[in-house]
């Protein structure tokens, strides 16, 4: 039997708003988290993958020295926006960083930075082509990036 992709599940406002925000900081790279407000969803429906729906995302200012290559949080600001989380009840699901110039495929420091035994999802946003932005949500194995499917919930 074909094991079937992983699924990263985003509400079309999410979604908009995640192109929108990765758009407005181009040249340099957007970051922040994807985060979900509500349940987890029918198990039966997820199979066996990340069972919330992305519906809230939250930009964090991105203070590496080279912001137009790399990202990383303000430390500050991702603290609070954490607690924040919390005491909204909202689950963390991921983190997502734009390429405004490349592809959305994780780099080599897109691995090197990366939680090693995270459960997070992986989001990147390619401008590439910046009338057509890519999103690709990763789930992070093994210490590989798999390819997740996109699906608008």
């Amino acid at each position: 039997m074909e094991e079937q992709p992983m699924k990263g599940f985003i509400t079309q406002s999410a979604y908009d708003q995640l192109i929108q925000i990765c758009s407005d900081a181009k040249p340099i790279e957007a970051c922040g988290i994807v985060a979900s407000s509500g349940p987890d969803i029918d198990q039966e429906s997820a199979d066996n993958d990340n069972r919330c729906v992305i519906d809230t995302i939250i930009p964090i200012t991105n203070t590496h020295i080279d912001p137009t290559h790399s990202f990383s949080f303000d430390p500050a600001e991702w603290t609070s926006v954490y607690y924040d989380m919390q005491k909204n009840r909202q689950k963390l699901v991921g983190l997502f960083h734009s390429h405004p110039r490349t592809e959305a495929v994780p780099s080599s420091s897109d691995a090197e930075g990366f939680l090693p035994a995270s459960e997070l999802s992986y989001w990147i946003v390619s401008l590439q082509n910046i009338e057509n932005p890519h999103v690709q949500p990763f789930a992070r194995s093994h210490g590989h990036f798999i390819p997740m499917e996109l699906v608008l919930a």
